[in-house]
């Protein structure tokens, strides 16, 4: 008589790392709506730095969260998925330049990941670079040398987002130690008393209240151009000088940009935990889009491009604080139109597409 054999059930999803997924993209989507006007008033600036001193280092951390050290099939196939998702939209990138202005294809083509297609890059290059980092005695002291390491040349800049890949490689390597040795066990994160949540608040709140300060002084410190996590030191210290100190010798450049970019780093480490104690712990419809992300992440591009295009953003522009406020509204309507089920049917052929004839069959 034949027996079915017992499944194992599927692993549980922990609401709080889709919940804190859900809310990054969103500040994801309403940055990438107020670039182009965030310098037309203080309120657009303001915002603009606050997101980016740490969404995508925290995007990058979640990453690390999930993310294995061991060279398995199952992670081979993860990797080269993503590689696939991103040659695929590097042919839509050219295609939408294409038939909107008629460019062809450019001469970094597959060199310099497209827009937002950096990501993709640096997820796939950090998770082949994992599984060697992790036995080193000091990972997260390693990866952070080499992000500090990492201005010092403009040859490592977004040929395959290298300089990306190194900046954020500590939030990758933190996130994977953070869960390999149970940092997030404890208490504190499980179950935040209002103690830890009061401190998380504070420390969102004293940060913002420093870029409200820096957004006064912004003329004197263009510390969005730093945010960028692209360039090399000498470029942004000719670019952005920082309250007017541009240093023209080596090792003060080294020195001046490697704790700029150090203290932005600690910035968004902070930043990345405060949000994560906050983030709610329960599960709902904000739990179920943050399983989307990718969805929202990759599709929202388009739209922002065309808006831009079309003069839509610049439109909002004009009616500044107001305007940036409307931009940021509907960044969250377009964040909450992509995360429904109906456009995870439509474009998954596009966003989660097969390789299955890439690989060969496991016995």
């Amino acid at each position: 008589m034949n027996q079915t054999l017992p499944t194992a059930a599927p692993k549980a999803r922990i609401a709080v790392w889709d919940n804190a997924r859900l809310v990054l993209i969103v500040l994801v989507v309403v940055a990438h709506a107020v670039s182009t006007v965030r310098t037309q008033t203080d309120v657009g600036f303001g915002l603009y730095t606050f997101i980016y001193l740490f969404h995508m280092p925290a995007f990058i951390a979640l990453a690390g969260v999930f993310s294995k050290a061991d060279l398995t099939p199952k992670a081979a196939r993860s990797t080269v998925q993503l590689l696939g998702t991103w040659v695929l939209w590097e042919v839509i990138w050219a295609l939408i330049h294409f038939f909107s202005s008629g460019r062809g294809l450019p001469e970094t083509w597959l060199v310099v990941p497209a827009w937002t297609l950096w990501f993709l890059v640096t997820l796939a290059t950090m998770r082949i670079l994992l599984p060697y980092i992790v036995r080193l005695r000091h990972p997260l002291i390693f990866s952070v040398v080499l992000a500090l390491l990492a201005g010092l040349t403009p040859a490592i800049g977004t040929q395959f987002s290298a300089s990306r890949t190194l900046c954020f490689l500590p939030f990758f390597v933190a996130g994977w130690l953070a869960m390999h040795r149970g940092w997030f066990s404890g208490a504190w994160f499980q179950r935040p008393d209002r103690v830890t949540r009061f401190v998380a608040a504070a420390v969102l709140v004293i940060i913002a209240l420093a870029v409200a300060i820096l957004t006064q002084l912004r003329g004197a410190w263009r510390i969005d151009t730093w945010l960028v996590w692209r360039d090399d030191y000498a470029w942004l210290f000719d670019r952005a000088p920082l309250l007017g100190w541009s240093p023209t010798e080596w090792w003060a450049i080294a020195l001046g940009g490697s704790g700029v970019r150090f203290a932005l780093i600690v910035v968004a480490f902070a930043m990345t935990v405060a949000l994560l104690i906050l983030v709610p712990r329960r599960s709902g419809k904000m739990t179920v889009w943050g399983t989307r992300t990718l969805y929202v992440y990759l599709l929202h591009g388009p739209i922002i491009a065309w808006m831009r295009a079309s003069g839509t953003v610049d439109w909002f522009g004009q009616f500044g604080a107001w305007g940036v406020a409307m931009l940021i509204a509907v960044g969250i309507v377009i964040t909450a139109v992509l995360s429904m089920s109906w456009v995870t049917r439509v474009f998954r052929p596009v966003i989660e597409p097969r390789f299955e004839l890439l690989f060969s069959r496991e016995k």
